[in-house]
């Protein structure tokens, strides 16, 4: 065992029989108890107790006067301090927040202990004890802001240093991606730690796992920047999702909220497309009918068996369940073959085509048969007479397959049939989930808590021909569970210990599963073959596809174990801990498993081989006739891998004076490594090694060289992928750690309770690699179908009759070592990959402005490293590519032109299998190879710098604010220009330079206890309290930059003013600044023109999201609620970006929006 692994090991057993920590949902109380004189007060008692479940939090002032209640649940609080000779202090208005650490001086006063004062005022705003950036989604907020979808996490988005990147379309509780889609501090979109009661609760790629009911929630707590080295495991930020427990009282609710379509507004595009009747009236469009309907309850309280348990202050329970049903259509416009065309006969479409100079119709259809090569190399075929396939020359296997795609729809599509079918399939969502939890206060030293989720989703999608042709069922389960344990051994010393375990399961199913493939006419023996038996893929370029992949299934476990130690020591609050980790990843992706078969024009295009295909038809005409241009039959390998991660960390928070805190830590971590439990996959790719076909090739090119192309000596045709256990256990290499330091400071310039305090502070935050991509050629194999043994396409080489001549390639594992997948495209994962970690730094004023309001102001910024990037190893290198500002005709024929192949009969059944080869495939490293890609690389960078502000508004006098704005660059490094490098510096994707967010609550000032009508009594005074009183606005407004356009091709452009405006679908920018003409783009050329510019960006968003409340108080512990709530309010469309292709038609236009149009929302809700 290496030295540095003992070492790790012996430094961290000590630190993980404590037991291992990881980011902390509960709050801490801390501070100063002061006599009269200023002097400190040791030995005082210190009591909190929690308002609505009775438990109590007690801890003793040490010889400085110093109290650190830490781990108090998020709540509101009975502060009291007592001693003898002193009153009695007591402060009953006291609220802990979500990892907040409240800081509360006390002044004792001289007298006898039955004696006390009552203190009633609010805390401070400011965080005067930590440098911490951040902000708290509170109760109040979570219950009544309107959030499409209800996903609480939607709510990060109203956060100090949040910006959104996801379709706001799909923020549902069973949308994994969307809720979580978005960035903290400049780091990158979705690279975040998403917590649920302190515990991880994500899948791969940091996607949220678990998305709990908003009425399950209590507080949701948002830190883009922690001077606490306890948190780590990202190179983001982190939110904290704290979920509710039971109190001493009963408490619950139910709902239901309901969208349909009758109430939207017509998308914009509908409306764009709308047509004007002969009248002159306008005819609207169609409005898609869609139905959103979410219900659910909760209930929690204490734990109480007649006789047996009486839970009041110590045992309680929660429990919560949601329903959702979603549907809602997915129209799409397809192209599908006419009865005529299914039995070959084409000739309808001659009568719409028109004469080319060729002197053939643009429409013509030509016989692969025919084809005779030229003395110019080129291949010449015959016209089928009248555009008719002899019905003896159709494919049986192919007339079988067509006949599950439906018949054109009367009066639809394009004069030849393009565009016939329009598709009004609706996709389902059923979606179930429950969560529970119980708090047990053993004792005032002892607390403890359990709790589970689970939620089950089911997507039925894409069935656009309502058979078993098409379709897909998504399944999405989630189960999930936490245990946490926290015990004082004394006032200045507790420990927590916390276990957790998330599971998410994601498969798809084909409803076509089990289909016998033999009844169409294919091979028992390719059926014999497949792993899993689906409809096969009919993969057509100008009519629709059909058919699909066998699906997959995917579960992603986490476990983790958790700890801290804090320790009180003076003016210091010492905490010691560990976090250890283990994700597993079972997965089974049986992709093509019958068979995905590519039809394209290369056989029935004419009269020459390189002859402009036809707008339609040539496509299905291969397809009737059987002949597949390529394609592939999959037998995969499954995958069972894991991957370990471990900290350990110090902390100190000190506060050395009464108006300043430092806080200080250290934090150790690092990823030991990913493996596959039966050593099936690739760890690496040997560049010198040679191969089975090295010696063979070389000489083959050294006897005929290209011309022009590289010498013989430099033709090394070496290099091959390594597998685990040659010379690496693991997958990949990864460092045993990397050292986190944390700086933090809070100042109070005018003294301990000021209004203005000044904060500032560093850290190192690491991301984890963990459950990466595996790559396992050898032991998945692909079979591929190769459509011609020529590239000029001469003869079709196979039929849908025997796609495989050859057979079934069987996968060979690691038995051929670096002679595997020779002749096809790899991908290897980088062997020596380096975490991505953020440095980052803050400095920011805090002023509080009356009782309960804080303004805040910032800079903020983030160095984010070893971005990961995929790279082209087997690029065609510079010398052989173009400079010329123009197309360089000559040297695009070079590199596209046909050579002897020096691998030809040393591949079969590969894309090298034939006599010839392309100019450019024997250019580039690895010839032996089709392409070789590493991903993961570590080049990538960017950096973040910001400007922040913020406004928040304490809830008073039925009013509550907040306000953030963020004017910011993030630039990033993270694609290459040319395959050869340097990397391009560009405007990232996340980098919205100006966002301001606002949300804010009011309580009409109408009825029982409010300013307006509130005096009026008797019957009269009830009903017109009923009638004006208990009405509420909540609205949350957000504007945000729009992002960068798009990635802009290798183009020609004249540098005329492109007038760019995003507001306009019909012409984003002036077309005619570019050339736009086919034969003028540019090919095989070194490329100079940027993939994107800072000032030509996508139109910025402009939402308004609004609620109106009626709450409608039955009795006094039953309140029933109705809500009219409006997303997208104002109906404000957001355009996508527009087509950046210049020889496209619709180049400069845009043809859908990223928003929803405005949907209104009714509910019904009631709380006990």
């Amino acid at each position: 065992m290496p030295r540095r692994i003992a070492f790790l090991i012996a430094f961290m057993l000590p630190v993980l029989a404590v037991s291992g920590f990881a980011q902390e949902f509960r709050g801490s109380l801390s501070g100063r108890v002061i006599d009269q004189q200023q002097s400190v007060v040791p030995g005082a008692r210190i009591t909190a107790t929690e308002t609505e479940t009775g438990a109590k939090f007690n801890t003793v002032t040490n010889t400085d006067g110093t109290y650190v209640l830490p781990f108090l649940p998020p709540g509101p609080y009975s502060v009291s301090a007592e001693l003898a000779g002193f009153k009695k202090y007591v402060n009953s208005n006291v609220r802990v927040t979500t990892n907040e650490r409240e800081q509360l001086d006390i002044h004792l006063e001289i007298g006898t202990i039955d004696q006390s004062v009552t203190v009633s005022a609010e805390a401070s705003m400011l965080d005067t004890a930590t440098a911490s950036t951040g902000q708290v989604i509170n109760t109040r907020q979570i219950e009544n802001m309107p959030i499409n979808g209800r996903a609480p996490l939607a709510l990060a988005q109203l956060a100090f240093g949040v910006t959104p990147n996801s379709d706001p379309k799909f923020s549902r509780p069973f949308d994994n991606a969307g809720p979580s889609g978005f960035s903290m501090g400049g780091a990158p979109n979705q690279s975040n730690e998403l917590l649920i009661d302190g515990s991880p609760d994500t899948t791969r790629n940091s996607r949220v796992a678990y998305n709990p009911p908003p009425d399950a929630v209590q507080e949701i707590k948002v830190e883009a920047f922690q001077a606490d080295a306890a948190y780590g495991h990202t190179g983001g930020g982190s939110v904290n999702v704290v979920m509710r427990g039971g109190t001493n009282q009963i408490h619950g609710s139910a709902y239901e909220f309901n969208q349909v379509s009758k109430l939207a507004a017509t998308p914009w595009f509908t409306n764009k497309a709308a047509q004007l009747a002969a009248d002159g009236t306008r005819i609207s469009g169609f409005k898609p009918k869609s139905i959103f309907n979410q219900w659910g309850f909760t209930v929690g309280g204490p734990i109480w068996l007649p006789k047996i348990i009486n839970g009041k202050d110590k045992l309680f329970f929660f429990f919560g369940y949601e329903g959702i049903h979603d549907s809602f259509p997915e129209p799409q416009t397809q192209t599908v073959a006419t009865a005529a065309e299914r039995k070959g006969d084409f000739s309808q479409l001659l009568s719409v085509g028109t004469t080319l100079s060729n002197g053939f119709n643009s429409y013509a259809i030509f016989d692969p048969l025919t084809g005779v090569t030229q003395s110019n190399g080129r291949v010449l075929r015959e016209q089928f007479p009248g555009n008719i396939i002899p019905t003896t020359r159709l494919s049986s296997i192919a007339q079988n397959l067509v006949a599950f795609i439906p018949l054109p729809q009367p009066l639809t599509g394009q004069k030849d049939g393009n565009q016939n079918y329009i598709d009004s399939s609706l996709r389902h969502d059923v979606f179930d989930g429950e969560l529970g939890r119980m708090d047990y206060n053993i004792s005032d030293r002892h607390k403890l808590f359990y709790s589970f989720r689970h939620n089950y989703r089911v997507e039925d999608r894409n069935n656009h021909y309502h058979n078993i042709a098409t379709g897909n069922l998504l399944n999405r389960i989630n189960w999930g569970s936490t245990l946490d344990d926290v015990y004082t051994f004394s006032p200045t010393t507790v420990m927590n210990i916390r276990l957790n375990w998330t599971r998410f399961t994601e498969a798809n199913d084909k409803p076509s599963a089990g289909f016998d493939i033999t009844k169409l006419g294919f091979s028992s023996s390719i059926a014999a073959a497949s792993q899993h038996l689906v409809m096969p893929i009919v993969d057509l370029n100008q009519f629709s596809d059909w058919g699909d992949n066998a699906g997959d299934r995917t579960p992603y476990d986490t476990f983790q174990l958790f700890g801290s130690l804090t320790k009180i020591v003076g003016s210091h609050s010492l905490k010691f801990g560990g976090d250890v980790r283990e994700s597993r990843e079972s997965a089974a992706s049986y992709g093509n498993s019958a068979g995905q078969y590519v039809f394209r024009e290369d056989y029935t295009k004419g009269p020459l081989d390189n002859s402009t295909s036809a707008p339609l038809g040539q496509d299905l005409a291969a397809f009737m006739l059987g002949y597949p241009t390529g394609g592939g039959f999959d037998i995969n390998a499954f995958r069972t891998n894991q991957a370990k991660y471990y900290a350990v960390f110090v902390q100190d928070d000190f506060r050395p004076r009464s108006n300043l805190t430092f806080n200080l830590g250290l934090r150790f971590e690092g990823d030991l490594g990913m493996t596959e439990r039966f050593n099936r996959n690739v760890s690496g790719f040997d560049p010198n090694a040679s191969t089975s076909v090295t010696a063979a090739a070389v000489a083959a090119y050294a006897k005929n060289p290209i011309t022009g192309g590289v010498s013989p000596s430099q033709f090394l045709a070496k290099g091959g992928l390594l597998f685990e256990g040659q010379g690496n256990a693991r997958i990949f290499n990864t460092k045993y750690g990397y050292f986190s330091p944390r700086f933090g400071f809070a100042w109070t310039p005018g003294g301990a309770g000021h209004k203005t305090v000044v904060r500032g502070g560093f850290g190192v935050f690491v991301a984890p690699i963990g459950i990466a991509g595996i790559n396992q050629p050898g032991f998945s194999q692909n079979t591929a179908v190769v459509g011609s043994a020529t590239t000029a396409s001469l003869r079709p080489a196979v039929t849908l009759d025997n796609p495989f001549p050859t057979g079934i390639q069987q996968p060979t594992g690691s038995s051929l070592g670096v002679s595997t997948f020779l002749g096809k495209s790899i991908t290897f994962f980088n062997p020596n990959p380096l975490n991505p970690y953020s440095i980052r730094w803050n400095l920011d004023i805090q002023r509080q402005i009356g009782r309960s309001a804080v303004v805040e102001i910032g800079y903020t910024g983030n160095h984010y490293v070893h971005l990961p990037i995929d790279q082209n190893l087997s690029y065609t290198p510079a010398q052989y590519l173009s400079t010329s500002p123009f197309r360089d005709q000559p040297v695009i024929d070079r590199n596209s032109s046909n050579v002897a192949n020096p691998f030809a009969g040393l591949l079969p059944g590969t894309n090298l299998a034939g006599a010839t080869v392309g100019f450019t495939q024997l250019l580039g490293q690895f010839p032996q190879f089709t392409g070789v890609t590493m991903s993961a690389g570590n080049g990538g960078e960017s950096y973040f710098h910001a400007l922040q502000t913020r406004f928040e508004k304490r809830f008073a006098g039925g009013f509550q604010m907040q306000a953030n704005y963020q004017f910011s660059r993030t630039m990033t490094k993270d694609r290459y220009q040319n395959a050869f490098g340097p990397l391009e510096k560009r405007p990232a994707d996340i980098d919205r330079p100006n966002r301001f967010v606002t949300n804010f609550s009011y309580e009409l000032p109408f009825g029982k206890g409010k300013p307006v009508l509130g005096g009026m009594s008797g019957f009269s005074g009830a009903v017109v309290g009923r009638i004006v009183g208990g009405w509420m606005v909540t609205t949350i407004y957000s504007y945000e930059s729009g992002g960068p356009a798009g990635d802009w091709g290798d183009i020609l452009y004249y540098g005329a003013p492109l007038d760019w405006n995003p507001s306009n679908p019909d012409r984003v920018f002036n077309t005619a600044a570019f050339d736009r003409v086919s034969g003028d783009q540019l090919s095989n050329h070194i490329r100079s023109f940027p993939t994107r510019f800072g000032n030509l960006r996508l139109p910025p968003t402009n939402n308004f999201d609004y609620s109106v409340i009626k709450n409608t108080r039955i009795k006094e512990r039953l309140l029933l609620q109705y809500r009219c709530e409006f997303f997208n309010g104002f109906n404000h469309p957001v355009f996508n970006g527009p087509n950046l292709t210049p020889t496209s038609s619709a180049f400069g236009t845009v043809g859908s929006v990223y928003n929803i149009e405005r949907h209104i929302q009714m509910a019904l809700r009631m709380t006990w």
